[in-house]
């Protein structure tokens, strides 16, 4: 007996190592296996939230942060200390969506780099950045709501289901007849999201026609040429294209009858989308035995509109 110990000993502690092994082989090549456009160095993937890569992103303005958005923005990223956090400048930007895009859509790249309005830029930037990259996109003058971490945005029935959440800017307590529209101040997105893209295509496209019709170059694509910012690249266009690539996956057309009075949290497809209170609380009036039925409210956006001026940037 006191001879076969060591021979058993030496037999488990083998497989153990060889298990330790292979362990640390898979490890160390899973990166292979991580699906990116070409071009795009790889980035240390974040922890998951059903699915949500835990990042937050922000788009920063030539002036930064001021005292306001930095308080918004503080209360975002302080309670949710798990979640990778991303200022871009200008030119982060840029060299971002050369990057990413650089082999497989030139045409992104260029398109993006010759816009000459920088809201047209960082209404863009958002849909490449939840596209390739996912999390969550927030504006400056968003602020998160105490006590309600980003990880409990998504019901537990949605968890893993959805891989898009938006939420109505408006939607009820609005006399008349009006535009309902997600609010594209703050998006939470898995990587790869066919919606994401049908946005970027449908502002290609958009420009295209517009550039043509006016025979010139993007680099003079004005605000008077292309209208609208809401419109052209903004929470309408944004939700457009919603509809559109809904409508392809489902096989048929979707609009705002199919997700509209809501008063909880409604999955179309694989996109959910969320009541008015949740992302536009102050945008949205409800009856009193609606007001029971309501999720918390998860953000509040100040509206502070620094690019609402002819410049379409900070001033």
């Amino acid at each position: 007996m006191s001879l076969s110990l060591p021979k058993v000993f030496n037999h488990y502690t083998l497989i153990a190592l060889c298990t330790l092994a292979l362990v640390y082989h898979f490890l160390s090549i899973q990166d292979h296996f991580t699906v990116r456009a070409p071009g795009t160095p790889a980035i240390a993937q974040p922890p998951q939230n059903g699915g949500f890569p835990k990042r937050i992103w922000y788009k920063l303005g030539p002036n930064g942060l001021s005292e306001e958005t930095r308080a918004w923005t503080d209360s975002c990223v302080n309670s949710n200390p798990d979640y990778q956090v991303h200022f871009l400048t200008d030119d982060d930007g840029d060299e971002y969506v050369r990057k990413t895009f650089a082999d497989s859509r030139p045409d992104i790249v260029d398109a993006y780099l010759a816009l000459p309005v920088p809201i047209y830029k960082a209404d863009m930037l958002r849909y490449v950045l939840l596209w390739n990259e996912g999390g969550i996109w927030s504006d400056l003058d968003v602020s998160c709501e105490e006590g309600v971490s980003m990880d409990e945005w998504v019901p537990a029935a949605y968890q893993g289901i959805a891989s898009l959440v938006v939420g109505w800017e408006f939607d009820q307590g609005w006399p008349g007849e009006y535009v309902r529209e997600f609010a594209s101040w703050t998006i939470m997105a898995k990587p790869r999201s066919p919606h994401m893209m049908q946005v970027i295509e449908d502002i290609l496209q958009t420009l295209r026609d517009k550039t043509a019709e006016h025979n010139i170059p993007i680099q003079n694509a004005t605000m008077d040429i292309m209208g609208d910012v809401v419109d052209f690249t903004g929470p309408r266009r944004l939700t457009r294209s919603v509809y559109t690539s809904l409508g392809k996956i489902l096989d048929r057309e979707i609009d705002a009858r199919d997700m509209m009075e809501l008063v909880q949290p409604k999955l179309v497809g694989d996109v959910l989308v969320m009541p008015g209170r949740s992302f536009a609380a102050s945008a949205n009036t409800y009856k009193p035995e609606e007001e029971e039925l309501l999720p918390p409210k998860l953000v509040t956006h100040h509206y502070a509109g620094t690019w609402k001026n002819d410049n379409g940037g900070e001033q």
